[in-house]
C-alpha cells in the first residue's frame, strides 16, 4: 500500500514537473493562435480615464498614432508584438484577439484593447 503510494506520487510528480518544463521552454505551444493580420486595427489602453489612455493602429503599412504612421517596420511572432519609435522600443505580448499587455516600456502593467 505505502509502495503504491509513493510510485503514484512519483509519477504524478513526473507529469506535473514535464508540463512545468514545457510551459516555461515552449510557451508558443500554450500561446493563443493570433495571425498578424489579426492585429490590424487600433488598440486602446485600458483601465484608464479615456483621456489618459495610450493608443496606436496596427495596419499592414507601419504603426499609428493619432493618424500619423510612426514607423514602418514592426514585429510580430505569433506571441509578441515589437517595434520602435526612435528610441524607444515598445513589447507587447498577445494575450488573445483582442487583448494585448504591453511589456515595455514598462511603467506599470497595462492591456490593450482592440476597438476596430
Amino acid at each position: 500500500m505505502r509502495k503504491t503510494k509513493q510510485v503514484v506520487l512519483l509519477v504524478l510528480l513526473i507529469l506535473f514537473g514535464g508540463t512545468g518544463f514545457l510551459v516555461a521552454t515552449q510557451p508558443a505551444l500554450f500561446a493563443p493562435d493570433v495571425t498578424q493580420a489579426d492585429l490590424y486595427g487600433e488598440w486602446v489602453e485600458t483601465d484608464v480615464a479615456p483621456y489618459a489612455a495610450d493608443r496606436f493602429e496596427v495596419r499592414k503599412d507601419g504603426i499609428y498614432t493619432n493618424g500619423s504612421r510612426v514607423t514602418t517596420t514592426y514585429q510580430f511572432d505569433g506571441d509578441q508584438l515589437t517595434y520602435s519609435i526612435g528610441t524607444q522600443s515598445y513589447l507587447y505580448r498577445v494575450e488573445n484577439k483582442k487583448t494585448l499587455e504591453r511589456l515595455s516600456p514598462a511603467h506599470y502593467t497595462s492591456f490593450f484593447a482592440k476597438t476596430k
